[in-house]
C-alpha cells in the first residue's frame, strides 16, 4: 500500500488527483459515472480558484480551450430597479470575474492532465465498501465495475463523492443538517443570439420566489426558488405557475417555455447546509460536500471543496513520496485539513443560513427586493467591489514540488 484512492469524480476529487499525481504520487481516482456530465451543478470558478489555477499554468489553457462565460457581477432585479450586489472587477487583478465553465467540461479536461501525470482513473467504478487493517485503520476500498467486483489497496481513502456520500456512510461519520429554508427547481434552454446581456449572474425577485438566471454560453440555466420541501404544493399548483413566474420577469421568454408539460420536467435540487462531526478516521478523509455540503447561494460550494483539494495536496504529497508512506503522517495530514479549513466552511454556512432564512422570510412577506441593508449598501460608492473583495475565497499556494512540475 503506497498510493492514494480517491473515490468520487467531482470537482474536489479530480483536482486532488490531478494534483498528486503532479507533485509524483501514486493516486487512483473511481467514479461511478461512465462520463463527467454533470448538469445543474455548481460552474462558478472565482477569482481566487482562477489565480491558483494560474500558479499551476492552467487558469489561461483552461479559458482558452473550454467554452464558458465570465460574469464581473451579481444583481438584483426587480420590476422597479436594478441592484447591483456584488462586482468581482476588484476581486482580482488577473482575474476579475467568475468563470461559468459546466463540470461537463472542466472534469474531463483536468482528468486528462491527471492522467498525464501518471493518475489511473476508473470510470463506471461503484465504490461498494471500506476495507480495514487488522487494527482498524481504513486499509482501501471494495467497488465494482459492471457485475465485477474489485478490491484497491491503499495507505489512505479519500471520499469525495459528493452531499449523499456512500464513503461517508460506511466510515460512520454522522452528518447534521442545518437548516436549509429553500429548495430549487432547475431548468435549461437554448440561448438565442437575440437574447439580452446580463451580467451572468442574476436573481429576479417575485412576490412568491426569486428566479435565478445563470449565462451558460450556448444555454441559459433558469432556477425557481421555492420553500424547502414545498415540492408538493409547487405540483399542486402547477407547471403553469412558474412559467408564468420566469415570464414574469422575463418577456423574452414568451413561449420558449411552453415545453415544460408537468414539475417533474424540472430538476429537483434540494439545498442543503451539512456538516459532519469529523471529516477524518484512521485511513480515511472526507473533502468538499462529504465533509460539507455548502448552499448553491453565492456559489461557493466548487470553490470550497477546490480549497479543500489544493490543502490537502500540499499536506499529502511529501509523505506519500517516501517509500512507504508513514500511516501516521498521512492521519496527521488528514486532521490538519480539517483543523485548517473547518473555521472558513464553518463561517460560510452560517452566513448562507442566515441568508436562506431571510430570503424566506422575505418571500412570506411578498417582498421581491433584497435586504434591505444591501439596498442600502449597495448604493455607498465601492461597497460592491469592497464585497467581492470580501467575499474572495482564498486557495493555499502549491508547495514547491507541486508548483514545479510541468502543468
Amino acid at each position: 500500500m503506497t498510493g492514494v484512492v480517491v473515490v468520487g469524480g467531482g470537482p474536489a476529487g479530480v483536482l486532488l488527483t490531478y494534483l498528486l499525481a503532479r507533485g509524483g504520487a501514486e493516486v487512483t481516482l473511481l467514479e461511478s459515472r461512465q462520463d463527467f456530465a454533470r448538469r445543474f451543478r455548481g460552474d462558478t470558478l472565482a477569482p481566487g480558484v482562477l489565480e491558483y489555477l494560474d500558479t499551476l499554468g492552467l487558469a489561461r489553457p483552461l479559458l482558452a480551450e473550454v467554452p464558458h462565460t465570465r460574469s464581473d457581477a451579481f444583481r438584483w432585479h426587480t420590476p422597479t430597479r436594478t441592484w447591483t450586489l456584488v462586482d468581482y472587477r476588484g476581486a482580482s487583478r488577473r482575474f476579475p470575474f467568475y468563470a461559468l465553465i459546466p463540470q461537463a467540461e472542466f472534469l474531463p479536461w483536468l482528468a486528462d492532465r491527471a492522467r498525464a501525470h501518471g493518475a489511473t482513473v476508473h470510470m463506471g467504478a461503484r465504490f461498494s465498501a471500506l476495507r480495514h487493517d487488522d487494527e482498524g485503520r481504513v486499509s482501501g476500498v471494495a467497488y465494482t465495475v459492471g457485475a465485477q467486483r474489485h478490491v484497491h489497496d491503499a495507505s489512505l481513502v479519500v471520499g469525495a463523492d459528493g452531499r449523499n456520500s456512500k464513503v461517508r456512510t460506511a466510515s460512520g461519520l454522522a452528518a447534521t443538517e442545518l437548516g436549509a429554508s429553500l429548495d430549487i427547481l432547475w431548468h435549461a434552454l437554448p440561448r438565442r443570439p437575440e437574447d439580452p446581456s446580463y451580467s451572468g449572474l442574476d436573481l429576479f425577485g417575485t412576490p412568491h420566489g426569486s428566479v435565478a438566471l445563470l449565462d451558460q454560453g450556448t444555454d441559459w440555466q433558469l432556477g425557481w426558488t421555492i420553500r424547502a420541501g414545498s415540492l408538493p404544493e409547487v405540483r399542486a399548483r402547477g407547471v403553469g405557475a412558474l412559467r408564468d413566474a420566469a415570464v414574469g420577469v422575463l418577456p423574452w421568454l414568451e413561449g420558449r417555455l411552453d415545453d415544460l408539460a408537468d414539475v417533474a420536467d424540472l430538476t429537483l435540487l434540494p439545498v442543503r447546509i451539512t456538516t459532519v462531526e469529523r471529516w477524518t478516521r484512521p485511513g480515511l478523509v472526507l473533502l468538499g460536500d462529504a465533509a460539507h455540503v455548502i448552499s448553491p447561494v453565492g456559489g461557493n460550494g466548487i470553490n470550497l471543496a477546490l480549497a479543500d483539494a489544493a490543502d490537502l495536496a500540499n499536506r499529502l504529497v511529501g509523505p506519500l513520496r517516501r517509500t512507504p508512506p508513514d500511516p501516521r503522517q498521512l492521519d496527521a495530514a488528514a486532521e490538519g485539513l480539517e483543523t485548517a479549513r473547518r473555521p472558513a466552511v464553518e463561517r460560510e454556512q452560517r452566513a448562507q443560513v442566515r441568508t436562506e432564512r431571510a430570503a424566506a422570510a422575505r418571500t412570506g412577506r411578498g417582498d421581491d427586493g433584497p435586504p434591505t441593508a444591501l439596498r442600502v449598501l449597495s448604493r455607498v460608492p465601492g461597497f460592491p467591489r469592497f464585497a467581492g473583495r470580501r467575499g474572495r475565497v482564498e486557495v493555499p499556494a502549491p508547495v514547491d514540488v507541486i508548483a514545479v512540475a510541468a502543468p
